[in-house]
């Protein structure tokens, strides 16, 4: 089923854009049922830039080497073209968790931001914590609006408000795992079809081989156990990673459970406690700081986790003797929501306008674009036939996450070395998706703001170990999971989530 791909520029002429609410895949929060807001006309230009302005935006992720050089040269054009520069500061992974919404509640003053469903985009919306844009876009970002699909402003708005700009680059819900080719061959695999066969896979890797020392690429990143959960058919509505609530739709009508309560769970925590006895992921894998991504590329790990694009992206800087493959194993495949991938303007902003020029020349101008996602050409990338390029300082760009806000369907390079039939492989994708309204549903936690973050607690320190197979008894430490859950009132936010499911789907199943 192909996207709904409308020009928002013919949706302005006629001088309004609605929008029906809200959310998408492996978010946190939003709000449900039909709402609309307006995009109201304005200027294509219109921004005195006079006065000289310096802006700063978050990304996340490590912060590239060679980054200050390739913002000097990015600032001259800034300069020239917006009078202002740019300063970008870096959150790393392993610290998002305190960091990022820090920063919005904070009262620091800054001007752009990564955003996305999986950092709790609707929930910080619904905090204040970003500045509506819904009078803002038509006059400073006119040209890359005419590129935004209706669907992804749709999905950007929450409570009648336009909170973020998408990206215009869909993905997909196919989280799948990237695989060490070399030693697939070795052991006599010749596709992994679903994580079971991934983890036999690891199994004959850790009996033969010494060199790595976390098969499975467990880090802070870890989505294993949402990737085993959703590939039985649930749908997470409160973040694909470290999910708590998950949509149930296999008898027709969608029920919502926690993880906790699918009848599979218990099954699956003592295969990840085989797992980790076996020593696919070390013990201490709960502080681990890097990415699937990192350990894969190097060369700790024989496999990571990722969807098809992250998959891909892992081709770049590996060796190539390593005939590193990426397998889809979720049986249920669907676009991930635009928001997925998002930026946004913290409410702190002195200097919106002028930010949102610089994202806008960001994603309609090559030269800004290609700075900021893949450094220089000629001394941090080449360019290569086939819309590839190939990355000549492996501590520079890698176009992860971080830059993804911004990620551009008519700039993106697809890395050299990724698979000759990277196009069949996409295309193949795409004739297995199917839509899943779930995807534009956010989950308003305001009535029941006081619980849901106790279920977040609750998770946070039962849960987790069990993920990783952490225990010594998988019955008694479930049971204490459960137990812990209700007093903190898994029963009250279950409740108000069905109810937002239902009143959902009776408006959107038509």
């Amino acid at each position: 089923m192909k996207m709904l791909r409308k020009s928002a520029a013919l949706l302005l002429a006629a001088g309004m854009l609605t929008l029906t609410a809200c959310g998408g895949n492996h978010a946190e929060t939003g709000n449900t049922g039909e709402q609309t807001t307006s995009v109201k006309n304005g200027e294509t230009k219109g921004s005195d830039i006079g006065e000289r302005v310096d802006l700063v935006m978050y990304l996340l992720g490590p912060r590239p080497a060679r980054y200050d050089t390739v913002l000097e040269k990015f600032n001259e054009l800034a300069l020239k073209d917006l009078n202002c520069t740019l300063t970008v500061n870096f959150i790393e992974y392993g610290d998002m968790a305190t960091k990022y919404p820090l920063i919005f509640s904070s009262g620091e003053e800054f001007d752009l931001a990564y955003g996305g469903t999986w950092v709790n985009f609707a929930n910080l919306a619904q905090k204040g914590a970003f500045m509506p844009l819904e009078d803002l876009l038509p006059k400073y970002c006119a040209e890359s609006l005419k590129l935004e699909p209706e669907e992804a402003l749709a999905q950007a708005t929450i409570n009648g408000h336009l909170y973020a700009y998408p990206t215009n680059f869909y993905t997909y819900s196919a989280y799948g795992v990237t695989v060490r080719g070399d030693m697939m061959e070795k052991y006599g695999f010749d596709e992994i079809k679903d994580i079971d066969q991934y983890m036999e896979y690891l199994e004959a890797v850790n009996a033969g081989e010494t060199q790595f020392s976390n098969l499975a690429a467990i880090g802070q990143d870890h989505v294993l156990t949402d990737i085993y959960i959703e590939s039985k058919g649930l749908y997470p509505v409160n973040g694909g990673q470290y999910g708590i609530y998950y949509i149930d739709s296999s008898n027709g009508s969608p029920k919502v459970i926690a993880a906790h309560e699918w009848e599979g769970y218990e099954e699956y925590l003592n295969k990840a406690k085989q797992w980790s006895d076996e020593g696919l992921w070390p013990k201490s894998a709960l502080s681990i700081k890097d990415t699937s991504t990192d350990m894969v590329q190097a060369g700790v790990a024989a496999g990571g986790f990722g969807n098809f694009d992250q998959g891909v992206s892992n081709y770049q800087i590996c060796d190539p003797s390593w005939k590193v493959r990426w397998y889809n194993v979720q049986p249920n495949v669907n676009h991930l929501a635009y928001t997925q991938d998002c930026m946004v303007v913290p409410s702190s902003s002195r200097h919106p306008e002028r930010a949102l020029m610089l994202l806008d020349k960001i994603r309609t101008d090559e030269t800004y674009y290609d700075l900021l996602t893949y450094g220089i050409e000629g001394e941090d990338y080449r360019r290569e036939e086939n819309n590839r390029y190939t990355p000549l300082d492996t501590a520079m760009f890698l176009p992860e996450p971080g830059t993804w806000g911004f990620r551009s369907q008519q700039f993106y390079l697809v890395p050299a070395n990724a698979p000759d039939d990277y196009a069949e492989q996409k295309q193949a994708l795409e004739d297995i998706t199917v839509e899943n309204i779930f995807r534009n549903f956010n989950m308003d936690t305001d009535p029941v703001k006081s619980e849901y973050a106790a279920m977040q607690n609750v998770y946070s320190q039962y849960n987790a170990p069990l993920r990783l197979g952490m225990t010594t008894d998988v019955q008694k430490d479930l049971a204490q999971l459960a137990e812990k859950a209700k007093a903190a009132g898994n029963d009250k936010v279950k409740a108000e989530l069905q109810r937002q499911v239902d009143e959902f789907y009776a408006a959107n199943n038509k």
